[in-house]
């Protein structure tokens, strides 16, 4: 329902820290920014943020979106069993898209990554709640020239994209976006009442 509402914000927990599964075919989108931060996680209480990583994009292009979201269905006193919340979108012939996006990651994967005008920059910072003196910012804007800087390597980088991910696999906790638009949307409440990992029994509960 967070995720149909007004302003697409949503964070919601799997094992582990906890978060939620975004799978895409292919990922693009302009002028990457990529810095550490931190955010909330279900299963991490140690009363400040989880270590994360903070991703923003803009012109968002996603081809065969998957969002999973796991549930063990003894917390809420309904079955010895698991479920997952799977949301597609953008399996047929449009893409989803979106404007700006905002993301939350502890952990991202892809069978390939393309970058444009990739820069990655060290600096000082004021001390945080974490206690971090140093920040390491990774860029792919379409034009990541620092004017002031001379350089012996030309950093006008390619077009946009900034960012090309192929076969992604990100783990996530937080995921805002101003627009978005979701063809050929779809969910689905998929079980698991014999903790095999298939999630394909049929659905006797209620």
């Amino acid at each position: 329902m967070l995720f149909l509402s007004t302003g697409t914000a949503f964070a919601t927990p799997i094992s582990g820290i906890g978060g939620f599964v975004i799978e895409a075919d292919t990922i693009t989108g302009q002028d990457l920014m990529l810095y550490p931060g931190d955010g909330d996680a279900e299963n991490y209480s140690s009363g400040e943020g989880y270590p994360q990583g903070v991703v923003e994009l803009n012109g968002v292009t996603i081809d065969d979106l998957k969002l999973i979201k796991r549930f063990n269905l003894n917390q809420y006193n309904v079955a010895d069993a698991n479920a997952r919340l799977v949301i597609t979108a953008g399996s047929g012939s449009a893409n989803v898209t979106s404007g700006q996006l905002l993301l939350k990651t502890p952990e991202l994967s892809a069978t390939n990554a393309e970058f444009s005008g990739l820069e990655i920059d060290e600096e000082k910072t004021a001390n945080t709640r974490k206690g971090i003196h140093n920040m390491i910012t990774l860029r792919a804007p379409g034009n990541a020239t620092e004017a002031s800087v001379t350089r012996q390597v030309n950093l006008t980088g390619g077009s946009n994209p900034g960012l090309l991910l192929e076969g992604a696999q990100i783990r996530a906790t937080y995921l805002a976006t101003n627009t978005i638009t979701l063809p050929d949307l779809g969910l689905e409440v998929q079980l698991d009442t014999n903790n095999n990992g298939n999630y394909t029994d049929p659905q006797d509960y209620t």
